[in-house]
C-alpha cells in the first residue's frame, strides 16, 4: 500500500509542478501574452522590455522585447523574417559566456504570425541556464520573447516557456 502511495506521488507531482493554467497578459503597444499563473509581474528584469513575469521560487523569468519595423527601417536596419531577426540577435548574444551551446533554429507560425525559435544553454559562475528564445513577426513590429531558468529547471519548464512564446497576439 505504501509502495503504491509512493508511486502515485511521483505519477502525479510533475503535474502539479508545471503551471496548470495560464492568463493572458496585456503588453507594450496593444499585444497579449498567455502567463503562467504561478508567475507575478515584474518591472526589474530589463529597462526595455514591455512585459516583465517571474517566479523566483520556481526560477522562471519570461519578458518581451519589441520592436517596431518603421522605427528599424529609420534606422536603416532590416530584417527578411523573424529567422533573420533571430540570427542577428543569437549571433551576439551570451557569446563571451562559457559552454554556450545554442539548438538549431525552428520555425512555425504563432496566431497567423510567423515566427522562430533558438535554445539556449550557458555557464557562468552562479550556474547554469536555460533561455528560450522566440522572434514573432508581426505585420507592425518584431517580438523578442525571451525565458529562461536554471539549467537543472530546464525539463520543468520548457513546456511552459514554449506555450507561452506561441500565444502572442497583436
Amino acid at each position: 500500500m505504501k509502495n503504491i502511495f509512493l508511486l502515485l506521488i511521483f505519477i502525479l507531482l510533475p503535474g502539479a509542478i508545471s503551471a496548470q493554467s495560464f492568463t493572458a497578459q496585456k503588453g507594450g503597444h496593444c499585444y497579449t501574452l498567455d502567463i503562467p499563473d504561478y508567475m507575478t509581474k515584474t518591472y526589474t528584469l530589463n529597462d526595455v522590455a514591455t512585459l516583465q513575469y517571474q517566479n523566483i521560487q520556481r526560477e522562471a523569468y519570461s519578458i518581451v522585447i519589441e520592436d517596431e519595423k518603421a522605427l528599424l527601417e529609420s534606422l536603416g536596419i532590416k530584417f527578411v523574417d523573424a529567422a533573420d531577426f533571430l540570427e542577428q540577435f543569437i549571433a551576439e548574444y551570451k557569446v563571451e559566456s562559457q559552454n554556450r551551446k545554442t539548438s538549431q533554429p525552428t520555425t512555425f507560425t504563432a496566431n497567423g504570425n510567423p515566427a522562430a525559435q533558438i535554445e539556449l544553454e550557458w555557464s557562468e559562475e552562479a550556474g547554469s541556464f536555460y533561455m528560450l528564445i522566440t522572434v514573432v513577426e508581426t505585420k507592425t513590429h518584431f517580438y523578442k520573447i525571451m525565458s529562461w531558468t536554471l539549467g537543472e529547471n530546464k525539463d520543468k519548464l520548457k513546456y511552459d516557456f514554449q506555450k507561452t512564446a506561441k500565444s502572442l497576439k497583436d
